[in-house]
């Protein structure tokens, strides 16, 4: 059984450990793509030199907004298809190019069941279709998760009153901070059945006035009447094939066994002491044909091997730009 196949397996109920795939992973990524080794290399590592998942190098997420590298392990031939990060019109977007969505499906419903997250009926999802939204990786998600949910949002992305007003009230309704916000602004209080729950993602980027996560959560209990304890937080991005959850009143986001978390040091780059705050650094398991180490600009303290509490984003991410290691890997790998 190959690479890839092994890894499904272990992602619909198998076997795993996560050690001995990462460190397979890392040289299957380092023969396979090119600017990812050129990238290692600058660093000094390679499958000989790096003997642990803690030592692998992780590669910075505004490296998928270059669109001269491609961060992927096969021919350009064999692109289906890409995700695409969020951003206005004067942002560059990331783009996440992958073969197929095997991995990423077995991930999405392997975490759930890994975290034992609750079941639902006749969900409501708070955005566009897939049909609507083809390059969003967070309506891929719902859409594996339940492709017969109600879409709340059109294409042209206004909410829909008339499939709000015409479907029962369901026990779970999945959708970004942003848009619950503003379904608050434009519906009356809609209280669902007992026992409801919610799930909530992204931040409040775009909103006219700064909303934290705990206001956000209260605008949703009250406009729905669910318990701040009955809302899921989910962490995920385009750059990842796998997301991490928090209930409301939890304080780490928890990821399935194909994932890893490491925080290091803003001055020396080197892994923070534990319960020391740093730069979240992802391994991602899923990632397998592009890259399995992610730098995110987000600072975190880190809980164990799979576990993190989030503080939020560095407001000079965007300014700082590429390391000079990334400039390196630049100049090397553009084909």
């Amino acid at each position: 059984m190959d690479l890839k196949a092994r890894l499904i397996a272990w992602m619909s109920g198998g076997e795993g450990d996560f050690s001995t795939f990462s460190l397979e992973i890392f040289e299957h990524q380092f023969e396979k793509n090119l600017a990812y080794r050129n990238y290692c290399e600058s660093l000094g590592k390679s499958p000989q030199s790096v003997s642990s998942w803690h030592e692998i190098p992780a590669v910075p997420t505004d490296v998928f907004k270059l669109s001269d590298i491609s961060l992927r392990c096969f021919s350009a031939s064999e692109v289906s298809g890409y995700f695409l990060t969020s951003g206005t019109t004067q942002e560059i977007r990331g783009k996440h190019e992958y073969r197929d969505l095997s991995l990423y499906a077995a991930s999405v419903r392997g975490t759930w069941r890994e975290l034992g997250l609750p079941t639902w009926k006749n969900p409501w999802f708070l955005s566009q279709s897939p049909s609507d939204a083809p390059y969003s990786s967070l309506i891929r998600m719902f859409s594996l998760l339940d492709p017969q949910g109600t879409w709340l949002i059109d294409k042209e992305g206004k909410i829909s009153i008339e499939k709000f007003q015409a479907h029962e009230a369901p026990n779970a309704i999945f959708g970004t901070s942003l848009a619950f916000l503003e379904f608050a602004k434009q519906f009356p209080v809609c209280q669902l059945p007992k026992g409801s729950w919610i799930l909530e993602t992204g931040g409040a980027k775009g909103l006219d006035r700064s909303f934290s996560a705990e206001r956000v959560r209260e605008e949703i209990s009250c406009q729905f009447g669910v318990s701040e304890s009955r809302i899921l937080n989910e962490y995920g991005m385009t750059e990842l094939f796998s997301q991490f959850y928090r209930w409301g009143g939890e304080t780490n986001h928890r990821g399935a066994p194909w994932t890893a978390v490491r925080v290091v040091d803003l001055k020396t780059g080197k892994l923070a002491k534990r319960g020391e705050m740093g730069y979240l650094e992802i391994l991602d398991l899923a990632n397998l044909e592009s890259v399995q180490a992610i730098r995110t600009q987000d600072f975190a303290i880190a809980v164990g091997d799979r576990e993190f509490i989030l503080l939020g984003r560095d407001a000079q991410a965007v300014a700082k730009g590429c390391s000079r290691e990334v400039d390196w890997l630049l100049k090397k790998a553009k084909r």
